[in-house]
């Protein structure tokens, strides 16, 4: 008896299927064959994705690596023009190197200014070109304007804070006003978060103030 009932029950369960089916079969068709297109779709934007970025990659790896200053220029220059803002922002970076190099200093202070508000561009390359131009603008800039870009980038806890922290403290030993910038060195010296590389100059910077 039971086998019975069992066999009734699987009947009218397949009968329950194959009606549904009959009711819904085109949307059910519909339904599997987005989601198919929706998985190739995704699946050919990640493939087409990686082989751009693999391209722009090795763009950027034939621009930096010729002998020729002006192939190299001239690569980097077509980078500009990519969808992967980091890798711009790295081809400029080494563009602003390239015309130091060649003495084209002002072209290079240009770029490294433009970099740095360039709002495009990923935020550690933009603080790197600021600290570059920073550096090189040591004892040339208006001390005013000099601390008010520093503080701000301070301000707002940047990658570089402790670079900048460093340029400060320089900028004020230039100056001759040996307090602030011991006061500076020492803050570096005591934070706990502060790279060792940048604790071990600022001790250098000290005796080198002190005498």
């Amino acid at each position: 008896m039971s086998d019975i009932l069992r066999q009734v029950d699987e009947d009218l369960r397949k009968d329950k299927l194959i009606a549904i089916w009959k009711s819904y079969r085109v949307y059910i068709v519909g339904f599997i064959v987005i989601i198919l297109i929706s998985l190739s779709g995704y699946q050919y934007y990640l493939s087409s994705s990686k082989s751009k970025n693999e391209a722009i990659v090795e763009a950027y790896i034939n621009a930096i690596n010729s002998t020729d200053t002006n192939i190299s220029l001239n690569r980097l220059i077509a980078l500009d023009q990519i969808s992967n803002s980091y890798i711009k922002g790295l081809s400029k970076l080494k563009r602003a190197e390239l015309y130091f190099a060649l003495e084209n200093n002002e072209e290079a202070l240009q770029l490294l200014d433009s970099i740095s508000n360039d709002d495009t561009l990923d935020q550690v390359i933009r603080d790197l070109a600021l600290y570059k131009y920073l550096m090189v603008q040591l004892d040339i800039l208006d001390d005013d304007q000099y601390f008010a870009i520093i503080d701000e980038q301070i301000l707002r806890d940047s990658k570089f804070k402790y670079l900048f922290k460093e340029l400060k403290a320089i900028k004020y030993l230039i100056q001759g006003n040996k307090t602030n910038s011991l006061e500076i060195f020492d803050t570096i010296i005591l934070d706990e978060s502060a790279p060792s590389d940048l604790k071990i100059r600022a001790e250098k910077f000290k005796k080198i103030s002190k005498k």
